[in-house]
Parts: structure tokens; C-alpha cells; sequence
């Protein structure tokens, strides 16, 4: 006799609900489309690796089964991108009738003893190797081995599926809160299958469009220009916004970066994943002594750092070039997919007192947050998209290489959570280095902060001193909190 069906409970119906648009449209945004078309360079690759820590080998069968439930409930894990021919139109998500799970779901164990070294290794060259772009991109690995009885999981994402902010969003939802968590049952296909378009339809769609898209650009362009003056016309208040608008825009195009450092100037192929760990409570209490947020104490910890570097390899700098990106999601906006602006800061190497360079960093904050037209580059993105494929990469690649490091915090699970039976002790967001020298990400786990510095081989000469440098920069800005916290008696 067959086994009866597992029904699924109230809460996993939510569940299923709630993800079901994860990722967003089926239709890749202007932003998302650069970011796939760029690749053509090897050096604008954009893939985001999560690499978390085991505290034991989680039962592979669980395990299985947890991912098998993760790409019928997500439908975007089960999907694969299409580029219209001639990039006419933004690429588009589609499902792959021969999707394999056992391709995405690997398994390896280190060799003898085991390092975090090793994993951190092994992580990167995970995280070198291209996407096969005619299947889903994403890849997750368990590697077995590690010192002390651990393991460790790897999972590779294209950017253009979502940002970090996304895949945190997805994880706190899709692993367990306690150990013995059961595996979820598989859901039914008719509540979670979402229609999504053929290759040939996206071809057909797209072709159609082409004709037209030029015409009803204009019109609706024109359209909206009447409109805008008619308004401006009506309400000279409106008139003024849109003035300042423009002027904002003007600001926010017209922010070079300062030249970058000649120590960072080189750029290859070739990544390495390294890691600093902060009790959060510890950067917590620095930020309450400096008057601060987290992030501000953290960028000042690593401008301190790299302040260091500079002074330990023999070469006097006042700035260098740091990207971050600033957050423009809303309660409204779907989980997954990507939605922030870019900002360039001139770091200053030259303020020794990290209380000033906390003040330096406010400052730039609060007036970058200020600008009516921050989001100008995305608003500019279905323009770059229409450009050769040639411009779009030599465009990215020009912003990207200018930027020495860049540096973003991404807030994380705040609770223990649990992967197929093994918890969950250290949690590692790697970032791409799509041409810039370095990406360092903080993501808050469990009281951990865990700072993940991806940098390219050829910028970073000496990383092991960068590291360092950048562990004694944040040193210095947790004795902040240190110094203000009475002794108790």
C-alpha cells in the first residue's frame, strides 16, 4: 500500500505564497540586464558566494530533500535566462525543461586536516568558475572535512537573480530554527507552478517589440515632457522640484572619484576570500560611543585599516576611492531581484582620529542620502541597455576600476538557524569584484559580526598584511566602545 501524501501545513502554504515571487519579474530589469551582459569581459563577472560554516555534516539526504523542496517552491531556481537575439529587449527568465537538480547539488570533502584556509580556498575557485549560462544560474556544494568535526556550504548566485539583501530574505525563510527541523513536503505542482514564457515566445515578444519600441518611446517621451511642462506651468512649485531634480542629477553624474591608489591599480582574474569576525555587540557598543550607526563605526574601521596598509608598504596617501551601495528598497518591493544605488566616497587615509573619520563619513552619508537624484543611474539604465554590447562593458568597466574597494553591511539572522540537521555558526557573504580592487561585505549573524573581503590577486599584493591592517583598523574602533563602557567593580 502506498504511503499516504503529506499535506502541507498553514504555515507552509504562507510560505509558499510568500516565495513564490521571489526574484522578481520574468523580465530582467535594465540594471539586471547590464550586470548579465557585461560578463562578456571576464572581469565584470558577477557572482555573489555564500560560504557558511557547520558545526557538523549535515545529513545529506536532508539535505537533498531541503533543496529539492527550495527549486519547486522558488520557481526561479528552476529557471534559465534568455537573451534576445541581437540584445534587442532585456534578457528574460524562462524554465528549463532540463533542469537537474544533481548538477546544481554537489558534495566534496577537503583533504587532510582541513583549514578554514583550505575551505576558504576551495570557496574561491567555487566562485572563479563561470556559470554554464544555458542552465540555471546557481550551485550549491557541501564540502565535508573540516577541522573539528565541521563542514562547510557554498552557494553561488548570479547578482542578477538578487542582491544580498534578497538572499538573506530567502535564507531566514528557508532554513530551519531548531535542529530537528523536518523537511518541509514537497508542494503541489499545480499551486506552485507559475507560467512563465518559451524561448521562442520570448523571441517572438521581444521581435514585436522591437518594432514598435522606438516609435512608443518617443511618444510616450514626448507625452511626458508636455505633461511635465504643462504641470511646471500650473505649479511653480513643481517647477522648482524639477529644477532641483536636475541640479541633484547633475551632482550626483558629475562625482568623480579621487585617483585611486597605485598599490590597487592592477586587475586579473583571479580572487581570494578572506575573513575577519567581531562579536556584534562589541561593534554595537562602538557605535553608541562614537554617536554613530554600525555602518558608520565599520567604514571608519576599514578606512583606518586601509590608512595602515599604506603606511606599512612605504606609500603616503590622503584619499582613495571606495564605492557603497545604498539601499532603495521599500516594504513594497518584492523579496529577491536587485534595487540600490551606487555612491563614490573619497576615503580619507589622512584623518588619523577615528572619531573624525566617523564625523567624515555622516557627513557624506547624509548629504549623498539627501539627493533627489540618487537613483539617476537606474533611471539611466533602459538607455545603456539600447547601447552596443561594447559600450555597455566599456562603461561598467570604467566605473567599476575606478573604485579601489567597495564596501557594503548587510544586516543578517539575527537567530540560530539550522541546515539539515547542523547549525549554522558562521555565515560569509562574498561579493563579486566586478573590476574594482577589492568588495567587503559585513553581514550581522547570530551576535557574529562575520566581514567577508573578496579581493582581486593582482590589486591585493600582500593580503595577508591587508588583512592585518584592516583586523587592527577595526581593533581601534572597538576600543571606542571599550573605553566608554564603566568597568564594573
Amino acid at each position: 500500500m502506498s504511503k499516504k501524501a503529506v499535506q502541507p501545513s498553514q504555515d507552509d502554504l504562507d510560505l509558499l505564497a510568500e516565495l513564490q515571487d521571489w526574484g522578481g519579474p520574468a523580465e530582467m530589469s535594465a540594471f539586471e540586464a547590464v550586470m548579465w551582459r557585461a560578463e562578456v569581459d571576464p572581469r565584470l563577472r558577477s557572482t555573489t558566494t555564500s560560504v557558511l560554516f557547520l558545526d557538523r555534516a549535515p545529513d545529506w539526504e536532508r539535505l537533498v530533500a531541503g533543496h529539492k523542496w527550495v527549486t519547486h517552491a522558488v520557481p526561479r531556481f528552476r529557471q534559465r535566462v534568455v537573451d534576445p537575439a541581437f540584445g534587442v529587449g532585456n534578457p528574460v527568465w524562462v524554465e528549463d525543461p532540463d533542469f537537474n537538480l544533481g548538477y546544481h547539488l554537489r558534495r566534496v570533502r577537503l583533504p587532510e586536516p582541513g583549514s578554514d584556509r583550505q575551505f576558504f580556498d576551495l570557496a574561491q575557485n567555487l566562485a572563479m568558475t563561470p556559470f554554464d549560462k544555458a542552465r540555471s544560474p546557481w550551485e550549491a556544494t557541501l564540502v565535508e572535512g573540516l577541522e573539528g568535526g565541521r563542514a562547510g556550504y557554498v552557494l553561488k548566485l548570479h547578482h542578477a537573480t538578487s542582491d544580498g539583501l534578497g538572499i538573506i530574505q530567502l535564507l531566514s525563510r528557508v532554513l530551519g530554527k531548531r535542529r530537528e527541523t523536518a523537511n518541509r513536503p514537497l508542494p503541489d505542482k499545480a499551486r506552485t507552478r507559475r507560467t512563465a514564457p518559451t524561448a521562442t515566445e520570448v523571441a517572438s515578444r521581444q521581435f514585436r517589440n522591437s518594432l514598435f519600441a522606438l516609435p512608443s518611446e518617443a511618444a510616450g517621451t514626448l507625452s511626458t515632457l508636455t505633461r511635465s511642462l504643462n504641470r511646471w506651468v500650473r505649479d511653480p512649485e513643481a517647477l522648482q522640484k524639477g529644477r532641483d531634480y536636475l541640479s541633484s542629477a547633475m551632482r550626483v553624474l558629475g562625482n568623480k572619484p579621487v585617483p585611486g591608489s597605485g598599490l590597487f591599480k592592477r586587475r586579473s582574474l583571479s580572487w581570494r576570500f578572506d575573513g575577519i569576525e567581531l562579536p556584534l555587540t562589541d561593534l554595537k557598543a562602538a557605535a553608541k560611543a562614537a554617536h554613530g550607526s554600525l555602518n558608520d563605526v565599520f567604514l571608519a574601521g576599514l578606512i583606518g585599516g586601509f590608512s595602515r596598509y599604506h603606511r606599512e608598504m612605504g606609500v603616503s596617501l590622503k584619499a582613495m576611492p571606495v564605492g557603497f551601495p545604498i539601499s532603495l528598497r521599500t516594504e513594497n518591493d518584492p523579496m529577491g531581484g536587485n534595487k540600490f544605488a551606487g555612491s563614490q566616497y573619497a576615503a580619507p587615509l589622512d584623518i588619523e582620529d577615528p572619531i573624525e573619520r566617523v564625523r567624515h563619513i555622516q557627513r557624506f552619508v547624509r548629504d549623498t542620502r539627501a539627493e533627489a537624484a540618487l537613483d539617476i543611474m537606474i533611471r539611466m539604465m533602459p538607455v545603456v541597455t539600447r547601447l552596443p554590447l561594447a559600450a555597455i562593458t566599456a562603461m561598467t568597466a570604467d566605473f567599476t576600476k575606478a573604485q579601489d574597494a567597495q564596501i557594503s553591511n548587510v544586516p543578517g539572522i539575527a537567530h540560530p538557524v539550522y541546515m539539515a540537521g547542523a547549525e549554522v555558526t558562521h555565515f560569509w557573504p562574498f561579493a563579486p569584484v566586478p573590476g574594482c580592487g577589492m568588495m567587503i561585505v559585513l553581514m550581522s549573524h547570530n551576535g557574529r559580526c562575520c566581514i567577508a573581503i573578496n579581493s582581486d590577486q593582482a590589486a591585493v599584493t600582500e593580503p595577508d598584511l591587508l588583512i592585518e591592517c584592516l583586523r587592527a583598523g577595526l581593533d581601534e574602533i572597538v576600543a571606542l566602545g571599550a573605553t566608554s563602557t564603566p568597568s564594573k567593580k
